[in-house]
């Protein structure tokens, strides 16, 4: 009977070994995995900037441009026309004036 407990023993003792080296070689491609996917992670962040600066920065710069001419020129549209109504209130007011003096008026205006 001892041999077959000792066949047993030897047995259990192979398993269990073999369980630890089984469990070691998991740990072991779980770290390696971790560690690519941190590597991928990195190297796909890093191209994402190089995109980023290569291709998307300078649209951004144009349509920045492109917003500031259109923003100029609707501020020079805008004193445009600030200024034809500035120049119409004072011939409206001079019109009304001319007309409520009548004669008198354009006569002194020509003076």
């Amino acid at each position: 009977m001892k041999p077959e407990i000792d066949q047993i023993i030897s047995c259990d003792e192979v398993a269990r070994a073999t369980v630890n080296n089984a469990k070691k070689e998991a740990d072991d491609l779980v770290a390696k995995a971790k560690q690519d996917t941190n590597t991928l992670q990195s190297e796909l962040e890093a191209r994402l900037d190089e995109v980023r600066k290569s291709e998307i920065a300078p649209i951004l710069e144009e349509s920045q441009i492109q917003a500031q001419e259109t923003m100029a020129q609707a501020d020079r549209y805008i004193q445009g026309l600030k200024d034809r109504v500035a120049l119409r209130k004072a011939r409206i007011v001079e019109d009304f004036i001319s007309e409520a003096l009548g004669e008198a008026w354009s006569q002194k205006r020509e003076s």
